[in-house]
Parts: C-alpha cells; sequence; structure tokens
C-alpha cells in the first residue's frame, strides 16, 4: 500500500498502515486481524499482503475499501506463505542405515524434500485447522517411489511461531487405510 504524501510512500506493515490512516482526514482509526476475519492468517503473512498491495490511500476511502483491499490477498497467503519446515529426528530409523524400523528405499536427501512438497499442498488446510495454536497432525498417502510398496505417513507438528514452523517426519506403514489429513493417525479429515 502507498501513503497519500507526495511523493507516496510505500506501507510495509500493519503498524505503518494504522498510522498512516490516522492521518487521513476524516481519521480512521485502526484496522487490526480480528476486522480481516481470515482463519489461519498471522501478522508476517498480513504486513507480507500490505507490502504487496498497490491501492494508495486517500482523503476519504472507507475502512470498508481498505479490508477488501486486504481480505482476498490475505485469505491467499494462509496457503502459499512461506513457512520454516524442521526435521524431526525422530524420523532418522526410517531410513537406510538407521535403527531398526520400516526403512525408505531413498535416504533424507531425497525424501525429506518431496515430504515437504507434499505437506506444503496441504499449509492452508493445517493453519486453518490450527487458526494460531499448535496442533499436531497425521498426513498419510498411497505408497510413493520410496516407501518400498507400502503407503507413506507423515506426522505434521504445527508451531504457530515466531517463526511459524512444520516440524515433520515420515515413514512407510502398511497399516495405513484411512487417507486423509486428520489430527490423529485413521481419524476424520479436518475441513478445507
Amino acid at each position: 500500500m502507498f501513503s497519500q504524501d507526495q511523493p507516496p510512500q510505500q506501507i510495509t506493515s500493519l503498524h505503518l498502515l494504522n498510522t498512516a490512516l490516522l492521518r487521513l482526514t476524516p481519521s480512521i482509526t485502526g484496522i487490526d486481524m480480528s476486522m480481516l476475519q481470515t482463519k489461519g492468517a498471522n501478522r508476517a503473512m498480513l504486513d507480507a499482503v500490505i507490502a504487496a498491495n498497490a491501492t494508495t490511500l486517500y482523503n476519504g476511502i472507507k475502512r470498508a475499501d481498505i479490508l477488501d483491499a486486504i481480505k482476498t490477498p490475505l485469505a491467499a497467503a494462509v496457503n502459499t506463505h512461506p513457512i520454516t519446515y524442521a526435521y524431526d529426528a525422530h524420523g532418522d530409523k526410517h531410513f537406510p542405515g538407521g535403527p531398526a524400523g520400516t526403512k525408505f528405499t531413498q535416504g533424507k536427501a531425497v525424501v525429506n524434500p518431496a515430504l515437504q512438497v507434499l505437506i506444503g499442498a496441504q499449509l492452508g488446510r493445517i493453519r486453518r485447522d490450527a487458526n494460531g495454536k499448535a496442533q499436531t497432525y497425521y498426513y498419510p498417502l498411497a505408497a510413493q517411489g520410496y516407501t518400498n510398496g507400502m503407503p507413506l505417513c507423515i506426522q505434521v507438528d504445527y508451531a504457530p511461531g515466531p517463526p511459524e514452523t512444520i516440524t515433520y517426519h515420515g515413514y512407510p506403514d502398511a497399516g495405513v487405510v484411512v487417507l486423509v489429513l486428520s489430527r490423529a493417525k485413521g481419524g476424520a479429515a479436518i475441513a478445507n
């Protein structure tokens, strides 16, 4: 977003937006996350959306116009905003050379980036379901090229941060029968 100053100044955060809104005529007293009603969104996402928005503020602009300019891109950011991934070493036993257990046919350099891509496709659902709280998920999938013919199960631990983090590990699991992202292994699917 941009201020009404000449030349316009880029607004890159909620704090700077609220400061600029107070300088308008008539002034607009603050915008906050609750006004946007976007499940799974956080302040870092909102700041990124504000920084990327091309709207220029002007005297007489309405709060509703500003909220409308932010809501749709913020909802999209819930699905796409970058997150920090951390591998849980508990999964070491599932790789060749590790302790006894079901094994992947490939090493961490192949499997872990593939797991991050699979988790990334569900990131929006995870964020909306967790809605700012720490939560564990299980994401079972059909057999992959590195699961030795068995279904894959990924354990995902979401932490809202900061920094917002997904800690994960996966393993081949012949006992998988339900292929849905759930809060419990074999449980009901979380909402979209």
